[in-house]
């Protein structure tokens, strides 16, 4: 079996200092220890060797580099409050904040970050992720039900609609991007959008015995042709089989936890970090279901985790 390492952002509200570090093989999770000391590091993402935070300093709150030592490489503040969402397309990087309704896009070079542009959707727009598809952004709108496009210098050109109430939060595409695949946090509704006529085709309860609108649909993943999403007000994950534009609900079980804001999929396993349990589970992954929970341990506040594999180190 492989080893990884694993990284978990938090909110720093009552027990967490910052980003936790665990190893994790042959299903366990060991060696928990704080990675490093920073405020409400909500998100991480990679980029290449160094892991991009978005956080809070003394001064506002914006964009953290570290290397894998802990050590900060650069900060930049652009922000009166943390953005809920981190992600990295070679150099450069991007946020959405949730209650400005602004995405940002930033640049990292020279061990240097610089802010390229700041792109404001709407006020409470409930900006809540930054896609890349081709040369264009994808941001999901969680409280006006849209889906807007920008072009690659961050400037709203189209927009994909749902209908009232959906909330769209998180997505992933299909293996050749015809398809997008959304999470509706308010409706608990999957979504699949057709990406060529920026429509949604289908949609499929992610809840048992009718059950919608209870909100807090949270996380996707997708893995060959199962999708995995999560609802932390059931705290349960639902399994997905997916062909293209046809969905097919087979499993929802327990997270193992309370509050299961975000999960990873490693080899056959998913490492699921349920935030108000303070606790990172491991549910092996068998068959595309998912069985009981094999190893947990404490982790304080998690809301992200990002991994790596150790054959490079």
């Amino acid at each position: 079996m492989m080893s990884y390492t694993g990284y978990v952002g938090t909110y720093t509200s009552e027990k967490s200092e910052g980003i936790y570090a665990f190893k994790y093989e042959n299903r366990k999770i060991t060696d928990v220890h704080l990675f490093t000391k920073v405020r409400n590091p909500k998100y991480l993402a990679w980029m290449n060797d160094y892991i991009v935070a978005v956080c809070d300093f003394e001064e506002g709150s914006g964009v953290a580099v570290f290397d894998l030592s802990g050590n900060e490489i650069d900060h930049i503040v652009f922000e009166a409050f943390t953005s809920c969402y981190v992600g990295v397309k070679d150099n450069l990087i991007f946020t959405a904040h949730f209650h400005s309704g602004d995405v940002t896009l930033l640049r990292f070079e020279n061990n240097h970050l610089e802010l390229v542009k700041r792109t404001h959707i709407k006020e409470k727009a409930g900006c809540h992720q930054v896609i890349p598809y081709k040369d264009q952004y994808l941001v999901p709108c969680l409280f006006i039900d849209l889906i807007k496009i920008l072009d690659k210098d961050f400037t709203a050109v189209d927009e994909i609609s749902f209908e009232v109430g959906a909330g769209p939060r998180h997505a992933v595409f299909s293996d050749d991007e015809k398809y997008l695949y959304v999470v509706g946090e308010l409706s608990n509704l999957l979504y699949v959008v057709d990406m060529h006529a920026k429509k949604v085709l289908n949609t499929v309860e992610l809840l048992e015995n009718g059950l919608s609108h209870v909100k807090d649909t949270a996380a996707i993943r997708k893995k060959a042709d199962y999708l995995y999403v999560s609802t932390r007000t059931l705290d349960v994950i639902t399994v997905l089989h997916v062909s293209g534009k046809d969905v097919e609900r087979i499993q929802v079980t327990s997270c193992a936890g309370k509050h299961p804001r975000d999960f990873v999929i490693v080899d056959d396993d998913i490492i699921v970090a349920n935030r108000f349990s303070d606790s990172l589970s491991v549910l092996p992954i068998e068959h595309a279901y998912i069985q009981n929970a094999v190893s947990t341990v404490t982790i304080p506040e998690g809301v992200s985790i990002i991994m790596r594999s150790n054959e490079n180190e």
